[in-house]
């Protein structure tokens, strides 16, 4: 997640943002250039009316694909949300249950930090990256590739082992499995918003719509009685459209391991806390309060 901190925030953001959209500006110029040489074919009676309608359009669409990109980017926020709920509600209830005796006292430990690998493998298995180092040393008593599927399932044994071994009545049992099927819950959504991307097509023809209207209204302005403020005009309206373009491409894969991610380690970290206290390592924020990205 890209932040705005301090005096040089807004450029530091500014610079990532154009460094990631890099290839894209490349390709505004290389185009601009080879236009600029060529007679203008859209220098006709009709041109104004036609591009003003195509503009339209073009807003439309883009603006329509954007606004769906960031409610996909904010229910993956919401449903992490639900996570560090659940967790907390996990460590809440297990509290709640602890009888005091050794034997209870193991089981719980486990139950708290298996919760908190947990999160932190299904931070690694949306991003499609191997865990962090120290994640499955937290349960050794886990296999190590377990994924997060498993390790909630794991959890859901050690609930019917207190419940046999009678450590544990019957609704304290449903308790403890209301928080782990919610847990359940906001992991598919957050599976079915990685897996599921808005379709290759519409992407195609978004991308090709506002790279068709950008290259007829540099066509246009480029040949208008001020060439230069034309050309300027025109690279900037390209920037403008194609940009907006990109932007709704990068926010609509908030777990796609890159700057414009949620802040899904921050998270964890957060949930390590709670679970296993603010000193241990893996509670420590990777990046400091002043970091411009939080990943």
């Amino acid at each position: 997640m890209i932040r705005s901190v301090g005096k040089l925030g807004p450029l530091k953001v500014s610079g990532l943002v154009w460094w990631r959209m890099r290839w894209d500006l490349l390709a505004i110029v290389v185009v601009a250039a080879i236009l600029i040489p060529i007679p203008d074919p859209t220098q006709i009676d009709y041109a104004s009316a036609v591009l003003s309608v195509l503009g339209i359009g073009a807003s439309v669409f883009i603006g329509f694909r954007n606004t769906t990109a960031y409610n996909r980017w904010w229910e993956a926020r919401t449903l992490w949300g639900n996570v560090i709920i659940n967790s907390r509600a996990t460590h809440n209830t297990l509290c709640s249950v602890d009888s005091g005796t050794p034997e209870m006292a193991t089981i719980l430990d486990r139950m708290r930090r298996r919760q908190a690998r947990y999160a932190w493998q299904l931070a690694a298995d949306l991003r499609g990256v191997a865990a962090l180092p120290g994640v499955t040393d937290l349960t050794p008593e886990d296999p190590d590739e377990a994924t997060a599927v498993d390790l909630l399932t794991y959890q859901a044994v050690d609930v019917q082992a207190l419940s046999a071994d009678g450590r544990i009545d019957h609704q304290a049992r449903v308790m403890l499995m209301s928080v782990n099927t919610a847990l359940v819950s906001a992991q598919s959504g957050l599976e079915r918003i990685r897996n599921e991307p808005i379709p290759i097509q519409y992407e195609i023809f978004i991308r090709s719509l506002a790279w068709f209207f950008s290259i007829m209204a540099f066509s246009r302005l480029d040949g208008s009685s001020h060439p230069y403020a034309g050309v300027v005009i025109g690279l900037l309206l390209m920037t403008v459209f194609i940009g907006a373009e990109r932007l709704g491409h990068f926010i609509e894969q908030p777990m796609s391991n890159s700057i414009f991610d949620i802040s899904m380690y921050r998270f964890c970290a957060v949930i390590t806390g709670n679970l296993l206290g603010a000193g241990h390592p893996l509670a420590q924020p990777r990046e400091g309060p002043k970091a411009t990205v939080w990943m």
